[in-house]
Parts: C-alpha cells; structure tokens; sequence
C-alpha cells in the first residue's frame, strides 16, 4: 500500500473511476477490482481458491483497508467475474500506460533506458487453447490428422529494464472478426502494427527502442518503426534477409578497425567477447547498421548479430548488443513467470472473451506492481517473487493493515529500486 500510494497515489481513484454497468452495486468498483489485483498478487491459483481464501475476517478486514471501502462480507467470485463481464478493458488497459507515464515523469525508469530511450520489448503469447470453439474469434490451426485448436493469443508489449523489469505497457488481442467474413487471420505483425500506432499516441514524444525478436526483422516493419520517430534494435539471424546478411558480413570482414574486444569474468568464469560493426547497409531505402557479438565462454563461441537503425561505434556498441540481448527479459520475467507462477493460461480458460481480457490486464497489473515491491528498498531481499507472493498472503491473513496508512499529512518518504549489477 505504500509503495501504490507513494508511486500512483491516483490509482483507487482511477479503479474507481471504470465505468460501472451495475445498478445500485453492494460492491464498490474498486473492490471488485481490488480482489483481482490481490488475487493476482498472491497467486492464488483459482477462482475457487480465491473463495477460500477470502471467507477469513481478518482478510475481509485488510481487502476492505486496502481497497478503501467497507462492506461486511468479500464479494465471491462469481460476482467479481460477473463485474468484469460488463467491464470496458480498454479503461483497465489504461491504468498501465497512467502508471508507465508517471514512472517516466518522476525518472523512476532509468533501469529502463537505453541510450536515453525507453526499452520496449514485443512478443506474441497465447492464453487460451482447446479443440473446443470458444467463440467465433477464435484464432485456428488445423493439424495433419485433420483435428483443429482454437485459440486466443495476444501481443504485449513491455518495458523492459537493465534489472530484470518487465512491465506490461499494452496488450493487442489477436482476434478474427466476429462475422468470419477475411481472407487471412490475424496475426502477430497485424498486431504489432495496431500496437504501434497505439504507442505513438499514448507516448506521442518519448523516445522509445523495440527489442525486436527474428520475426520482425523485415523492411516493413523498419519503416513502420522509423516512421514514427523510434529506433529498434533487431535480432539478424542468416535466413532473415540472406543477401544482407552476406553482405554485413564481408563488408565486416573489410573494416578491422570497427572492432572491439572485451574480457571479463561472470560468476567467476572467464568471458571474452568481441565486437564488431558496420554502418550504412543500405535496405529499402532505409540505412541501418549491422552489429555482431562472439562470445567464448569455457571454450564454447557463441554469435549473436542485430539489425539497427541506431548509428553504432566503438562508444556504443556494447550497449546495443547488450540490448538486443535484453528481450530475454520479456521471455523469462513477462511471460514464462505469468504462465507458471501466476496460472495465466488457467485464469483465462473461462467462457466470455471480455472475462478473459480484463482478468488478463489485471494479471500484468499485479504483476508490475509486485515487481516494484520486490525490487524496492521497502522490503528486504527476497529470493524470488514466488516467495513474495506467499508472503504476501500470508500477511493478509494475519496481520492488519493500518488504515492510517491513508492519513492525508503523513510525512514525506523516498522510495528507490534497485539497479542492474555493473
């Protein structure tokens, strides 16, 4: 509650401020959401759970403190789902840009920066699949032996940090239309692409780098980038585009110069790392610039090569190979963590779409909001979120919230993250 009230003291006003469809509801707004934040933050791991979890006065007292309302019972939830049925998402999708635009207001991202621009990262992921039609904008793959899988994925697009952020900024569903009536289903760069012009307009002047994965590395997609004044930084696999991939290599091989060697130990291993670059590929009438990191570790060469439109040199190019290897981050922190530690696919296998989405978003919510905690000087280390988590239950089970916590003169405090290891 400190940090909430410290970083987004505007935040149970906003929850507050979604559009309610009930008439005369016990619960108010913001508890119905509430519960779905602390139910995501503790990773209960099912609705049910969630019912047996909050039939408990003590977490009825401290659900009431936190979501600055009073009631005499928790609401179950079938009445939270039932809330969120009739709930607009694009208003829930908005606490998450709020938030972001706060964080780069007061300089709280500059774990998140990268030669002064903010890290973005994009990825496709699926939350829902059976062999049961869930609606008529299900997503389908037909396989060999003729079964077909229905599915919902979506695109999220994250602020990543140097110290292991990954903030979920925005969400693009990938849905076909209602009426079955196209050509080709929608797909991940549709998706980037109504992403973008999303981004542009939420964040009309920040500068903003995309960590591109191997899919998005094609001349449509520099341009789309470029166009709206942002850099991206895109891994270069030999199949991407083969002719420029030859070409970035010899054109390498010709300029000795443009190379840079680094040794130094992690863990206590022995790393040697080199570095070379290229400036003015020209592609699609688009000039970019063609980087490459070998790196021996125990013997063992690895290679990793990106695409950018960022001009490299010997001041920079360790910053931008370092970069385009930073969208792990979204693979390890954003995704694989949601999909095992906080039951995303279990939460969304429900039957309404718009259930799906909202609980969704408040997923990555929580999400954000436990990652500031567990990187922040209010508490003391923590091995893993997980254990965050459990702590955090366990808390609202027994302890109590103090409800002066919400006071309107407490005294002034400085809340600071921590930072990625030299």
């Amino acid at each position: 509650m400190r940090l909430i009230r410290h970083c987004f003291p505007w935040f149970w006003e906003q929850l507050e401020g979604v559009d309610d469809a009930r008439e005369d509801p016990h619960y108010a707004m913001r508890q119905a959401l509430s519960l779905a934040i602390l139910m995501f933050a503790c990773r209960i791991s099912s609705l049910r759970g969630l019912d047996r979890v909050s039939d408990d006065a003590r977490f009825l007292y401290n659900w009431c403190v936190f979501s600055r309302a009073k009631t005499d019972t928790v609401m179950c939830s079938r009445q939270m789902t039932n809330v969120l049925a009739r709930t607009d998402v694009d208003q829930l999708a908005a606490i998450r840009v709020h938030a972001i635009k706060d964080m780069v207001r007061n300089k709280q991202l500059s774990q998140a920066r990268l030669l002064g621009h903010l890290m973005m990262v994009s990825d496709g992921t699926g939350i829902y699949a059976s062999h049961q039609c869930h609606c008529p904008q299900c997503l389908t793959q037909e396989h060999q032996d003729g079964s077909v899988t229905y599915m919902h994925n979506v695109l999220e697009l994250k602020v990543v940090g140097w110290n292991g952020w990954a903030f979920s900024l925005m969400t693009e569903p990938l849905l076909n239309p209602k009426d079955g009536g196209y050509d080709k289903q929608d797909c991940e760069s549709k998706a980037f692409k109504r992403a973008l012009a999303g981004l542009k307009q939420a964040f009309p002047r920040e500068p903003i780098v995309h960590l591109l994965d191997g899919l998005y590395c094609n001349g449509p997609t520099f341009e789309d980038i470029g166009n709206r004044g942002h850099k991206f930084i895109c891994v270069f696999k030999p199949g991407s585009i083969p002719t420029l991939y030859e070409e970035a290599q010899q054109l390498a091989a010709m300029s000795p110069a443009n190379t840079l060697r680094q040794t130094l130990r992690e863990r206590g291993r022995r790393v040697t790392r080199v570095y070379r670059w290229v400036n003015d590929l020209e592609y699609n009438g688009l000039t970019l610039a063609f980087v490459i990191c070998q790196e021996t570790m125990d013997g063992k060469t690895s290679t990793f090569a990106f695409l950018t439109n960022f001009a490299a040199g010997r001041d920079n190019v360790i910053t931008l190979a370092d970069g385009g290897r930073c969208r792990w981050t979204i693979e390890n922190q954003g995704f694989n963590q949601q999909k095992t530690g906080y039951e995303m696919e279990h939460f969304c296998d429900c039957t309404d779409l718009n259930v799906m989405l909202c609980l969704y978003v408040l997923l990555q919510i929580a999400h954000m909001l436990m990652q500031l905690l567990e990187t922040s000087n209010l508490i003391e280390p923590l091995a893993t979120l997980t254990f965050l988590a459990a702590r955090l239950l366990e808390d609202l089970r027994n302890a109590v919230l103090p409800e002066q916590l919400f006071a309107p003169n407490l005294p002034a405090m400085q809340i600071r993250f921590r930072k990625a290891p030299p």
